[in-house]
């Protein structure tokens, strides 16, 4: 993926400098810095996916049917799914 942002000249300097610190291609360095974001909020996600599935369960009665838990489950799912705004 190639991508292009604006940020500061102060932001600039730092990124410029950080990965030569590193010994590292700019490039290498933020990318690492991007997968790391990633991973970090698919981690925070499956946190809240855990925490909200744990809390539904807690909210189950006996009499609840396996379509009420699929509907449950579905519920959980769209709770945690990052809502996205499309900009151009």
């Amino acid at each position: 993926m190639n991508l292009t942002i604006d940020i500061s000249e102060q932001n600039a300097a730092v990124l410029e400098a950080q990965p030569r610190a590193a010994q590292m291609p700019t490039e290498r360095y933020l990318a690492q810095i991007v997968e790391r974001a990633l991973a970090s909020k698919q981690s925070r996600d499956r946190d809240r996916l855990e925490r909200h599935l744990d809390y539904m369960a807690s909210q189950v009665t006996a009499e609840t049917t396996p379509d009420e838990m699929e509907a449950a489950i579905s519920d959980a799912l769209a709770s945690v799914r990052p809502q996205r705004s499309w900009r151009p």
